[in-house]
């Protein structure tokens, strides 16, 4: 038995290819180029998920837009032909990284329990959350256009963006919310959850300055500038945490303006 970064896996025989689950694309034809055909005791087997969860783990630390086939095949110890014969393109695996991080998405949703304010602030905080730890893939979702939300997906294969897609929308839904407010509180939604991240992991929260904030502040003339001598201790001290709930409550509280409304509308519209 041998351990590599694949897995234990036996070198005396290859192994056997066992059956794609649904969420696995289909492997290539033909056999892997003849480079990096299976020697035993010198090449191990890959397998599709063992490549995606990998260049997963890497897209924690690194820009998924510099993750690269060659550089997964470092990791790998093979060549990169290997790994074009197992994930396809470069689309395939960008695209397969961030489908597995959807999934990822709707299991940490969890069950919903009817309560649109409660399953909304529950997902924002979980996805929040998940967005930090994925730095890489959040840097990519917010540059980004192609696979932002739809996955590149073989028939009968799942897209999670889809799946996530739907899921919240399910929420709004069944919340009582207009199709109008149910599309423009998911974009909302997900624009505050991707910059409120996207704040945290680069560092940009006034916390994280708060020394030099403060300093700078203290040295304008305070008979210029009153206004930010009036908010600069409590400004530095905004962390990630505070100004997340705080624009999160803001958020949900003018959603449940608009779900108000809707009977309201209908009611003016009766009348006229």
């Amino acid at each position: 038995m041998a351990t590599t970064k694949a897995g234990t896996i036996p070198r005396s025989t290859p192994a056997k290819k066992s059956a794609a689950s649904p969420a696995d694309a289909p492997r290539r034809r033909g056999r892997p180029p003849k480079a990096e055909q299976v020697i035993a005791g010198t090449t191990p087997l890959l397998a599709r998920e063992q490549v995606i969860e990998r260049a997963v783990q890497m897209a924690k630390v690194e820009p998924l837009a510099e993750l690269s086939i060659i550089g997964l095949a470092r990791e790998f110890g093979v060549t990169p032909a290997l790994i074009h014969y197992y994930i396809g393109s470069r689309d395939d695996l960008i695209s397969g990284v961030v489908n597995l991080y959807f999934k990822t998405r709707v299991e940490r949703l969890g069950g919903l329990t009817g309560d649109w304010r409660a399953d909304v602030e529950h997902h924002a905080r979980q996805s929040y959350a998940l967005m930090v730890e994925y730095g890489g893939v959040l840097r990519y979702i917010m540059s980004h256009n192609r696979f932002r939300l739809f996955q590149q997906v073989a028939p009968g294969q799942t897209d999670y963006g889809l799946v996530y897609l739907n899921r919240m929308a399910q929420i709004f839904r069944d919340g009582g919310f207009s199709p109008e407010h149910s599309a423009m509180g998911y974009h909302l939604l997900a624009q505050y959850t991707m910059t409120a991240a996207y704040a945290e992991v680069s560092r940009q929260l006034p916390a994280a300055h708060a020394k030099f904030i403060v300093k700078r502040i203290e040295q304008a003339p305070e008979a210029e500038y009153g206004a930010a001598h009036f908010m600069a201790e409590p400004f530095a001290r905004v962390d990630a945490e505070s100004a997340f709930e705080a624009g999160l409550e803001l958020l949900l509280d003018g959603m449940e303006r608009w779900r108000a409304s809707r009977p309201a509308k209908r009611a003016r519209k009766a009348t006229r």
